[in-house]
């Protein structure tokens, strides 16, 4: 509603600077105080729950869950990745295109805003888990032999086509069913990132880097809360074990 108010508003103040009329009636016009919705966030323990599901299960999604859980990652921009947008030795990861469904489409194009582009440091978890999709899409290469496309991006189906968005919103609906945690949507679990961060001990200023904010005290309010030991152990423990399964 204050969205809409601000349109009109802006909109009669240009009418009036058009000589088009006298005053701004919307310039007076006060909305009631509402109450903002609660933001939806699993806990450390939940998300350990999902990933450690996804892990052992061997997901072809296990690396998008954990892009979206890590670095707060939209949908469309973990779709959206490509090989070339990823450094594993130099552990970053390039946000410049998304994968959209717009009408009867599936679009791989840039992001909204300038605003949403950015090179972020991957963590170790992250790093072992792209280095494992990596093998696994080597394998579904082999397999496809000259059915496979070429996309060149990081998620695909069996034949290198871009995944359909709703495709892989049922796959994490269905993962949270088998993990046993509460539904929560791929949007929501994006705000878990800054908790997750804090118990695998990444470093306040690269967390600074990930989060985006502009003010260290933002970031460092985060790191206050913190879980127990042994979560931030268990959460750190997927990426060790996939970083060995991957060399192998």
């Amino acid at each position: 509603m204050s969205d809409i108010r601000g349109t009109l508003r802006t909109a009669l103040s240009q009418a009036i600077i058009d000589e088009l009329i006298g005053k701004n009636v919307a310039a007076s016009v006060t909305l009631p105080s509402s109450r903002s919705k609660k933001r939806k966030a699993w806990s450390s323990d939940d998300a350990r729950r999902f990933l450690e599901s996804a892990r052992t299960d061997d997901d072809v999604f296990y690396a998008a869950y954990v892009l979206v859980l890590v670095l707060g990652l939209r949908k469309g921009e973990a779709l959206g990745l490509t090989w070339d947008d990823i450094d594993l030795d130099g552990a970053e990861l390039t946000i410049g295109r998304q994968l959209q469904r717009v009408r009867r489409q599936l679009l791989h194009r840039e992001t909204k805003t300038e605003g949403s582009d950015a090179t972020l440091p991957l963590p170790d978890i992250c790093v072992a888990a792209l280095r494992h999709r990596q093998v696994r899409q080597r394998e579904a290469r082999s397999e496809a032999g000259k059915a496979w496309q070429g996309s060149g991006l990081v998620f695909t189906t069996r034949f290198s086509t871009p995944v359909e968005p709703r495709n892989f919103s049922r796959s994490y609906d269905t993962r949270i069913m088998k993990a046993g945690v509460r539904r929560i949507t791929v949007h929501d679990a994006r705000r878990t990132c800054g908790t997750l961060l804090a118990d695998l001990d990444v470093h306040p200023r690269v967390a600074m880097q990930i989060l985006r904010h502009a003010q260290f005290s933002i970031t460092m309010e985060i790191y206050t809360q913190v879980s127990s030991k042994s979560t931030r152990d268990a959460l750190k423990r997927p990426g060790e074990s996939l970083g060995g399964s991957a060399d192998a």
